[in-house]
């Protein structure tokens, strides 16, 4: 399942329908000197990439607060 659409409450078989598939992303800028890693659907995947990172977590703050909860969960190994 879509990490973003889990953190925000939305139900992401029905808004991607037949196209559904998650794929990994990864966030630089959220945690210093680390990469977050997050599992986004197609609309979410398209909307990290038009708006940039910085504008998608403002737009979804209730996945950013997730995020940051559950940080643990998202970090990799520093680039």
């Amino acid at each position: 399942m879509c990490d973003v659409c889990k953190a925000e409450g939305m139900d992401a078989e029905f808004r991607n329908g037949e196209r559904f598939r998650v794929s990994a992303s990864k966030l630089y800028r959220v945690f210093k000197g680390q990469t977050a890693v997050i599992k986004v659907c197609p609309l979410h995947d398209i909307q990290l990439f038009m708006l940039g990172e910085q504008k998608f977590l403002l737009e979804n703050l209730g996945f950013l607060k997730h995020l940051n909860q559950n940080r643990r969960n998202f970090v990799s190994k520093s680039f």
